[in-house]
């Protein structure tokens, strides 16, 4: 599904709770993000990440059908989680997301036109991040990726949207982490897609939004 299509048909959406829960973040990230690109590529890899975590976070809720889950799919949310829950599993699977990005770190910042510091600054920007969240990166994300790499970064995602959302003691073993990887591997792959885009189209370089 085209970034245009998704966008068109989740903000024209009216259903809930999706809406609710999930879609009003994902419509004020864009938001923000359309305000702080200054590149076609920065607005467009922001409106990826956002719609990425989206898709994750409200089909492993059941608020909409939008990603294969795998064994994630008999996951049961919580009675009684809040908004509040919502959008901090939001940031945790962006903040996975980050983490991979770092994988092609040098090309992405070239794509951005940014520092590692202002890249970073800029993404917590728009998406909004508290000191909770920063917390999560720092004090358990980052470790877990630094120390064992993909598996370990996957299980600490893994582990914090459970704890945020879904009931205690779900399953979250080696099939469930499996399932994980591939949702956050094939959003790699989607950053990469939309980098070598921009290497095919060297005339996007430079273009002001």
């Amino acid at each position: 599904m085209s970034i245009l299509k998704f966008l068109h048909d989740a903000f024209a959406s009216t259903k809930e709770p999706y809406d609710r829960y999930v879609g009003r973040h994902t419509q004020r990230f864009c938001a923000n993000a359309a305000r702080r690109a200054k590149t076609k590529e920065q607005k467009r890899i922001w409106f990826s990440s956002a719609i990425s975590a989206d898709e994750v976070i409200a089909t492993l809720a059941g608020l909409e059908k939008r990603r294969s889950l795998g064994a994630l799919a008999d996951w049961q949310l919580r009675p009684g989680v809040d908004g509040e829950n919502y959008l901090k599993a939001l940031r945790i699977y962006l903040s996975g997301l980050l983490l991979l990005y770092g994988m092609c770190k040098e090309e992405l910042l070239a794509g951005f036109g940014m520092t590692e510091p202002e890249f970073l600054q800029t993404w917590q920007s728009v998406f909004e991040y508290e000191e909770g969240d920063k917390a999560v990166f720092d004090d358990d994300l980052l470790p877990a990726f630094r120390d064992r790499g993909i598996g370990g970064l996957v299980s600490a995602v893994g582990g914090l949207i459970r704890d945020a959302l879904f009931l205690p003691g779900i399953a979250c073993g080696e099939e469930e982490r499996t399932s994980l990887q591939e949702l956050m591997l094939s959003d790699l792959a989607a950053l990469k897609r939309h980098l070598e885009k921009r290497n095919e189209n060297p005339a996007e370089k430079g273009n002001r939004k």
